[in-house]
């Protein structure tokens, strides 16, 4: 029950309140309900641990028989718990009023001692946290001056913070590596090169036509038509002499202004590009 009270602390004060009663066994399903319940404003007390001294348990007990009622989180955890069922024990020997949920239908009388007239709330099968509180606040016996102001669960937003962080420190590492291998597979090509080229934008438009990779002279017959970048053209164009089979220089309307300052270009096909059809 420690795991409990890191998240939701007993209720310490005067004001009506419930004691929680379940087999610390019953784990994330009990602590479910428990937040919710806490969350929504109502006062939970539940014992955190077994003590060892009698002054010790008997202030416990007084704790316990002080409720306004007892809620039994009924599971097989429970039925197996001899220390759960004495607290139920003791709950009823002092004619505390007691609700049950029986969260998975099985026996709620002779396993645990509950008296016949207890009043038993029985979920259907496969129904959670949310379906027992439901059930609960609408159950006769239970009061809405057990609800208070609204409570927030200690350390969930640290722990969503700490989750966030995380993730966001994974999503930069891994764009740092991703940035990393990128620029290595270029400066891999780049080394990889086997034919130099004066002007590093027809450089990357030929990179462009072989669709990427090595810019090497076996490949270079391979480029027939050739598309260069931007609004003005390259300084000079000796580069394209390089290319032994290259038949269309693909240049855009505003750059074609300057094409007549460019005879080299006159031995090509010229091919405009950035018109209304594009």
């Amino acid at each position: 029950m420690r795991q409990a009270a890191k998240s939701v602390p007993p209720y310490a004060g005067q004001e009506p309140y419930l004691h929680f009663c379940f087999s610390e066994a019953s784990g994330k399903k009990a602590l479910a309900l428990l937040e919710r319940l806490y969350v929504r404003g109502v006062r939970v007390w539940y014992p955190v641990e077994a003590p060892k001294e009698q002054t010790a348990r008997d202030a416990q007990d007084a704790r316990m028989l002080s409720a306004a009622v007892t809620v039994i989180f009924l599971d097989e955890a429970f039925r197996n718990d001899s220390a759960a069922k004495s607290r139920l024990l003791t709950c009823q020997q002092n004619a505390q009023p007691i609700i049950c949920i029986n969260t998975d239908g099985g026996d709620s009388g002779l396993s645990i001692g509950l008296h016949a007239d207890t009043v038993v709330i029985r979920p259907k099968r496969g129904e959670g946290a949310d379906s027992f509180e439901q059930e609960l606040l609408h159950t006769d016996g239970f009061s809405q001056e057990l609800i208070g102001e609204p409570g927030k669960i200690h350390g969930r937003a640290l722990g969503v913070l700490i989750r966030i962080i995380i993730v966001l420190c994974v999503l930069m590492l891994l764009f740092g590596l991703w940035r990393f291998f990128t620029q290595f597979r270029g400066m891999e090509q780049d080394e990889a090169d086997t034919v130099v080229f004066s002007d590093s934008s027809i450089l990357e438009a030929v990179r462009e036509a072989l669709g990427g990779g090595q810019v090497t002279s076996e490949r270079l017959p391979a480029v027939t038509v050739l598309r260069l970048p931007g609004d003005t053209l390259p300084e000079t164009l000796s580069d394209l002499s390089l290319l032994p089979r290259l038949e269309t220089v693909e240049i855009s309307q505003q750059a074609a202004k300057d094409i007549f300052a460019h005879p080299e270009l006159f031995d090509y096909t010229i091919a405009l590009y950035g018109g209304v059809s594009e």
